[in-house]
């Protein structure tokens, strides 16, 4: 994109999130006015970045905002309204009132700003333009936050199935994880659960697997798949500049692979994990004595120690240690798929296998 350039559409061809992501990646400056329903919204970026926001919408103004909140009251609210004049704002007014302070001013801006970014959101239609030229901030409290933080927030409150489903794929779909997350993956403070699901997609896996695994409902499954597809953190296989996974082999990674796999192990069986963990690693235990251990976790939390699996296969010949390793996990994996055969019922058990055999090597 160039700067100085209109650009019309609607939001059922491109989702909000897809277009802002867009913006973001490209660091473009510019304007963004969308139509809600009867209402005008206008979102200010800039290097990428939603800084301002403004509606037409009466119950998205900064007054209304404060006052959702608890910060002002009733009688200061009518009261700064009453004083709002050309060239004078009402969260100025009520800075001069002392029914707030500068502090507090900046801060309703910014939840007014996620107010009407998440208004938008479970939007599927609306007609845009966007005006991609430089803008004046002068008379505006800009704000910092990092636009996929700020995507993320409100996409974890949407609902609507038919805004998720078509962006995700159908259950046979295979998602992986990108190589390399952005920088910004740290700043999103996923929940454990939510952080577990997009661990699962690392070396690939179809979406029917990853609903069996995962500790949420299938519905918020879906909707952190949509999440991690949106901000790039998540791409169905095939899809251009995935690379060749194979390229290089990456014990770290190999490992974590099966750790999230044992930790799958691990809730499944249930009361039976710790007993299964011990007994897995006993009957690998003599084909591979270094490897086995210190791995003591694999029972108390269904993971491998990593430094300690680094460390033992040090011993190994460097051109052995891929299939060795590799090896090792597998006997381990399926060393637990055989005792969970033997304590949990059949229908839970042949789940549980077939999860396994499916998932067991990374691909």
């Amino acid at each position: 994109m160039s700067d100085e350039l209109t650009l019309t559409g609607d939001l059922s061809e491109i989702h909000l999130p897809v277009l802002l992501m867009s913006l973001y990646r490209e660091k473009e400056t510019g304007v963004l006015r969308v139509e809600d329903g009867p209402f005008l919204k206008t979102l200010y970026i800039r290097d990428g970045n939603v800084v301002f926001a403004t509606s037409s919408d009466p119950d998205e103004r900064l007054g209304e905002c404060l006052l959702r909140r608890g910060v002002i009251t009733v009688a200061q609210y009518l009261e700064s309204a009453r004083r709002i004049a050309p060239g004078r704002r009402q969260g100025e007014i009520l800075v001069d009132m002392g029914a707030i302070t500068p502090d507090d001013l900046v801060e309703g801006v910014s939840q007014q700003l996620y107010d009407i970014i998440f208004s938008l959101l479970p939007s599927g239609s609306g007609a845009y333009s966007l005006r991609l030229e430089p803008f004046s901030t002068e008379e505006m409290i800009t704000i910092s936050i990092p636009l996929p933080v700020l995507l993320f927030r409100g996409m974890e409150r949407v609902t609507r199935w038919s805004r998720i489903l078509p962006s995700v794929g159908e259950p046979e779909t295979r998602l992986r994880r990108v190589a390399a997350l952005p920088s910004f993956y740290q700043a999103l403070e996923l929940t454990p659960d939510q952080e577990h699901v997009l661990t699962l997609c690392g070396d690939g896996i179809t979406i029917s697997a990853l609903l069996d695994a995962s500790y949420l409902n299938p519905f918020e499954t879906y909707r952190v798949l949509w999440i991690g597809v949106t901000l790039g953190l998540v791409e169905r296989e095939g899809s251009p500049g995935q690379g060749d996974a194979g390229a290089s082999w990456n014990p770290e990674r190999v490992i974590e692979h099966y750790n999230d796999l044992f930790a799958y192990a691990h809730h499944a069986l249930g009361p039976h994990a710790e007993a299964a963990g011990r007994e897995a690693l006993e009957i690998v235990r003599p084909a591979y004595p270094a490897l086995a251990e210190g791995q003591e976790e694999l029972a108390s939390y269904g993971r491998m120690d990593v430094d300690r699996l680094l460390a033992a296969q040090r011993a190994i010949a460097e051109a052995q240690r891929p299939a060795v390793l590799q090896a090792f996990l597998d006997e381990v994996l399926y060393a637990m798929a055989f005792v969970a055969e033997q304590r949990l019922e059949s229908s839970a058990s042949a789940a549980f296998r077939s999860y396994i055999q499916a998932h067991g090597t990374p691909s």
